[in-house]
Formats: C-alpha cells, sequence, structure tokens
C-alpha cells in the first residue's frame, strides 16, 4: 500500500469526515451519519485519479469510552506504519465543524495524543461545513488561535481549508473548497514524504536505544557483582569479557557486522578507553573522591567502580554504534572514541556523586544501583 502517501482523517464525532472522503474520493465509499459516529475501524479509501490515500478513522468527544477507543485505534496505526507494520501516516486532515463554532484545548490534546509518535507529521485543518464565505476568516482565526494557545508539542497546521462538501438539499448553497484541500495536499506531500522517512528513522533509533539501555542495566547490574570480589578493577581480567559482550551486543542491536575490520577496531577501542586508559582511570580517582565514599567497605567501593566502568562503556558505545549505523565515524582516526568514552565516564560518576548524596551516607550498594539504573530507564522514556 506504499504506492501512494496515506492521509489519516481524524476529528470530532459528526464532523463529516465521510461526506468528505466520499466526495475526495468521487463516490460512495465510507458511510454517512448525523451527529454520531458511524466508522467502527480504520478503513482506508482510495481513487485512481489521487496520488494519495484517504484513512478513515472512529470520530471522537461522541464519549468517553469511544475517544479512548478512537485514540487507540489510531495512535496503534501510525506507530505500526513506523515500524512497517501497516501503512505510514504521511499527513493529517484534522477535521473541525465549522458550524460548532468552537475548537477546545481537550480536542487539540487528543489530537497531539493520537501522534505522540510522530510529533511532526504535517497537519491540514479541514473547517468541514462551511457554508458561508463570510465567515471563513473567523473560522480560520479561531483554528490560529487555538493552535498558537494550546498545541505545544503540534505547532502550526500548514493550512487551513475551509470545505463543503456536500451542499443540503433544497438550498442554494454550492459545494467548495475540495480543489483547493487536494491542491494544498499534493503540493505539500513530497515534503511529508521526506519527513516521514526521517520520523521512521528516528523511531528506530529509539527502539534501538531502548534495547540497548536494557543490556547496559543487565551488564551493569553483573559488573557490581562481580565487582564486591577483592580485585584490581582497572585491569580486571573478569570484567573484560563482560564489556566486550556488552559492545559486541549494542553493534548487534544496530546490526552491524562485527567482523568487519573496522568494527572490531571501535570495540577494542572503546575496551581499551574504558579500563586501562587515562580516561577510566580519572574516572576512578573521580569516583573515589566523591565526599563519604572513603567511609564505605571496600567491597562496596569495588562494586561501584565495576558498575560505573561498565555503566559508562555501555553508554559510550551506544552513541558510538549509533554514530557508526548513521555513518557518521571517521574509521581512519579513533581518538574521537576516548572523547565520547570521557564524556559518559563524567555523567556515570555524576550520576552515582547524585545518588550517593541521596543516600545521606547510608551507602547500599543494591539501592544505589537501582537509583543510578532507575534514572537512566526514566531518561530514556522521556527521549
Amino acid at each position: 500500500m506504499e504506492d501512494k502517501a496515506n492521509i489519516l482523517i481524524l476529528g470530532t464525532s459528526g464532523a463529516g469526515k465521510s461526506t468528505l472522503i466520499n466526495t475526495v474520493i468521487g463516490k460512495e465509499v465510507a458511510k454517512v451519519g448525523t451527529g454520531k459516529h458511524v466508522t467502527e475501524k480504520m478503513e482506508p479509501y482510495e481513487s485512481e485519479e489521487l496520488n494519495f490515500r484517504l484513512i478513515d478513522s472512529r470520530g471522537f468527544e461522541y464519549n468517553f469510552f469511544n475517544t479512548k477507543k478512537a485514540v487507540f485505534d489510531m495512535k496503534s496505526w501510525m506507530k505500526d506504519g513506523l515500524k512497517n507494520d501497516k501503512p505510514r501516516i504521511h499527513m493529517l486532515w484534522f477535521c473541525v465543524d465549522a458550524t460548532s463554532k468552537r475548537f477546545t484545548k481537550q480536542t487539540i490534546q487528543t489530537m497531539e495524543a493520537v501522534k505522540k509518535e510522530w510529533k511532526e507529521v504535517p497537519i491540514v485543518v479541514v473547517l468541514t461545513k462551511s457554508f458561508f464565505l463570510g465567515e471563513d476568516e473567523d473560522n480560520i482565526k479561531m483554528v490560529n488561535e487555538t493552535f498558537e494557545k494550546f498545541a505545544k508539542k503540534t505547532g502550526r497546521p500548514i493550512a487551513v481549508m475551509p470545505v463543503l462538501a456536500a451542499a443540503p438539499k433544497d438550498e442554494n448553497i454550492s459545494s467548495r473548497g475540495i480543489e483547493e484541500l487536494i491542491e494544498v495536499t499534493v503540493a505539500n506531500l513530497d515534503n511529508a514524504v521526506k519527513i516521514s522517512e526521517e520520523a521512521v528513522k528516528k523511531y528506530e533509533l529509539k527502539c534501538k536505544g531502548m534495547k540497548a539501555q536494557a543490556l547496559i542495566i543487565g551488564a551493569t547490574t553483573t559488573a557490581a557483582v562481580v565487582g564486591a570480589i577483592p580485585i584490581d578493577f582497572p585491569d580486571a581480567i573478569i570484567l573484560t569479557p563482560l564489556e566486550t559482550t556488552l559492545i559486541t551486543g549494542i553493534s548487534k542491536i544496530y546490526k552491524l557486522d562485527q567482523n568487519d575490520d573496522n568494527m572490531k577496531q571501535i570495540i577494542s577501542h572503546i575496551v581499551e578507553a574504558g579500563t586501562v586508559s587515562i580516561v577510566a582511570k580519572t574516572a576512578i580517582n573521580q569516583l573515589k573522591l566523591i565526599p563519604g565514599i572513603a567511609n564505605i567497605a571496600a567491597d562496596v567501593l569495588n562494586a561501584i567502580v565495576a558498575g560505573a566502568i561498565v555503566l559508562g562503556i555501555g553508554e559510550a558505545s551506544t552513541i558510538i554504534m549509533e554514530k557508526a549505523y548513521l555513518g557518521e565515524i571517521d574509521a581512519e582516526n579513533l581518538d574521537w572514541i576516548d572523547k565520547i568514552v570521557e564524556g559518559s565516564m563524567g555523567k556515570t560518576v555524576l550520576k552515582i556523586t547524585n545518588a550517593i548524596a541521596a543516600q545521606s551516607g547510608k551507602i547500599n550498594i543494591s539501592d544505589l544501583l537501582k537509583a543510578i539504573l532507575k534514572n537512566d530507564s526514566n531518561v530514556e522514556k522521556k527521549a
């Protein structure tokens, strides 16, 4: 179904979405009702004459359950489109009943919930049931002011189009605005498709980052357990296989070839930078200077150091592998890896410093790890 761009039609119940679809497609394909929802599921419609497809949706604001169901269906479709499980949505037609004279904060928030995974999707606001030309200016102003006031996550629509899809019977009024709506849509489709490609890449990176974070959490916890054994961690033979496995695992998440010579060098350089380099030793010394840490038991200190090294390496590896995945690395000069590892180690030391301060001198390694890793998980969810 990706031979054409896909436009999701959404809006309040009774806004005239189905009538609009039938008029644009040129035949009666969508079921039409009056003042209530008649669309029970997401439904695609197309015409040979158009280079885009319209996808109808259940109207919201009819009742609480209906709104929740509508938002869930549309969110799922848009999210699955980013994963190529369903046709990708390239644009939204947001239908607003011009006769209602209202465009609320709640309506905006419902729309934003629908497009949560893809905030940049272009929006055309379609003012349906625009019977009178003389009201267009005020209605367009109403929409723009509402977006300006409440659509902080959405931004402005690319167009606000007054449309009368079907003139009422026995009335001296003509339908209007359909050709202009199609023209605006077609003129913006190429850019919409380009934006959608960027959204897919962003979503893929988000998913890969979450998978990498799960690996890092597991490896950091393991390292802390191993760290309780009194050995010299900067040169610890036991930790090196764990670090290498973590880095290799992250490279697999980003679908990078571990047998490639450049990738072998990168993995080796990350391990070296995170264990025996000046960067690692500086981070360890910084950890030992944290107020109150000198009073804790040696096994707890070793566990903190081990966990910090692996956590720093894991987060640096995620940054490095993402750059490799995007083709942004310089394989000839690997000094940039040291800077990334140094930055990650510095952030790790800061996280541990804050976590120790929050424990008010009563340092428990299990609680400390939970605090640090929970903070990492929350950051990932917000990203």
